[in-house]
């Protein structure tokens, strides 16, 4: 995995094409190695990727050209997560994220969901999927308090634990439309030319606080009769907020800014996207935070036993995610490039299509095809692929990025097989339908109608 990073950044850094091939035999070793370790979601991937290399070979005299392709994209999501994979070990030890947690998970109820949401919401653009395994005890642990370890939970905790984890859910679920840290803004900018990743950031995250207003909305309408009953017959119990963590928020905006400045120093420096910014800025990042994590009078040895846990302990644990998107990034390069993109697209009269339902289509079918298992990150990189095939394409190229990203979102919280929904199952022991269709069908619905509405102002059509 280490020969993998490095390989990788040398790749994007240097510009030389015999270390992407090395990242590309690093994700066949490491599968190899790893083979005892993968579940049937891997198995079953590896399998539609075979699949689909074969059809390939069968079919086009390009078929090795477009394997090449699929495996550097591989690599590349393989290596990007690893990176964001590290960026949780250094919030893992740290106590300002635990204090930070534990402060907005403690807020009265008024203010609770804005908190969590928001939480939530920029812990994952730090860690992305991190924050979920970190949040969601931080809310169970809360919740639990006062109670026996197997104590049932009574209707009041049942209402807090739901409510907290819903805003966790959604929290996460709109980074991906705009940071740089996320999976979705990793694999765009690699497929379709001319984005404009400032604008989309800028349009993603005024759409990101839209979100957050219409689930603290949909949020308060829910539980308002709940909450009134609750309180007339006395079973809401006082709250203990604790104070301002301010040496713990300082702590977090500064590693945050250091990741941002480095990021931004790499992306105008050396002239690479600004996700290949934030790659190469992880690594010295996690260095630091776990540095000044250490007793002072134990820096080096720390620091040195802390990168060996890491290497030797929690990267090995990354490897089904890292075969995920690997695969994902694989399957949705080759299967686009074994669609007839441009016939289609004359067949159904796509050129004149009106822009907004344009971006509709895109955002649907990612929602559509994770509910048959189909991950959003496959999806997005094959609806990538296909837009950058089309002709003539009837929208902005950054609106049709900010559709596809959009649609990621609404896939993590109205699908139950998106890596959100399974890594805040696996935390929480809830079942990821119950987490997406049952909790979050009503605000997925909702999503949808807000976006409709966002893409007629932003593509009015014909």
């Amino acid at each position: 995995m280490l020969v993998l990073l490095a390989s990788q950044l040398a790749s994007i850094y240097l510009q030389l094409s015999i270390f992407n091939y090395i990242a590309m035999c690093c994700v066949f070793v490491i599968g190899l190695l790893a083979r005892r370790l993968v579940k049937i979601r891997e198995f079953y991937l590896i399998a539609v990727g075979g699949i689909l290399a074969v059809v390939a070979w069968v079919t086009s005299q390009h078929a090795v050209e477009w394997m090449i392709e699929g495996l550097s994209r591989s690599a590349y999501l393989a290596s990007f997560i690893l990176l964001m994979a590290l960026l949780r070990e250094g919030a893992l030890t740290s106590r300002s994220v635990v204090d930070l947690g534990r402060y907005l998970t403690f807020q009265p109820p008024k203010r609770r969901f804005v908190a969590v949401f928001s939480g939530a919401h920029m812990l994952s653009a730090m860690i992305n999927l991190g924050a979920l395994p970190l949040f969601a005890p931080i809310i169970q642990r809360g919740v639990r308090a006062d109670l026996p370890a197997t104590a049932p939970l009574d209707e009041v905790a049942q209402i807090r634990e739901r409510r907290q984890l819903t805003a966790t859910l959604r929290g996460f679920s709109w980074f991906l439309i705009w940071a740089p840290t996320a999976v979705t803004q990793a694999i765009m900018p690699t497929l379709m030319d001319g984005i404009q990743a400032l604008r989309l950031m800028g349009i993603g995250l005024c759409i990101a606080l839209i979100m957050m207003l219409l689930g603290w909305c949909e949020d308060w309408l829910r539980w308002r009769k709940t909450g009134h009953r609750i309180r007339q017959q006395g079973m809401l119990g006082t709250i203990e907020t604790p104070n301002f963590p301010r040496n713990s928020a300082r702590n977090f905006a500064l590693v945050c800014a250091l990741l941002f400045v480095l990021s931004v120093g790499f992306y105008n420096g050396f002239g690479v996207s600004i996700v290949s910014g934030v790659m190469l800025a992880a690594p010295i990042v996690v260095l630091v935070w776990v540095v000044v994590q250490q007793p002072s009078g134990s820096k080096l040895s720390g620091t040195a036993t802390r990168f060996d846990q890491i290497t030797h302990s929690a990267m090995p644990g990354y490897v089904r995610e890292m075969l995920f998107v690997a695969c994902a990034g694989f399957i949705g390069t080759i299967g686009a490039k074994l669609v007839p993109i441009a016939e289609f697209a004359q067949a159904i009269g796509l050129a004149t299509a009106p822009g907004w339902s344009v971006l509709f289509t895109l955002s649907m079918s990612v929602w559509v095809f994770g509910q048959v298992g189909f991950s959003p990150i496959t999806m997005a990189v094959f609806l990538s692929s296909v837009v950058a095939q089309i002709p003539v394409l009837p929208v902005d190229i950054t609106h049709a990025a900010l559709a596809i990203a959009a649609g990621t979102a609404i896939c993590t919280t109205g699908a139950p097989f998106s890596a959100g929904a399974l890594m805040l199952s696996r935390a929480t022991g809830y079942s990821p339908f119950t987490l997406t269709w049952r909790w979050n069908g009503l605000f997925t619905f909702l999503s949808m109608i807000v976006l409709t509405l966002i893409y007629v102002w932003l593509e009015p059509g014909q």
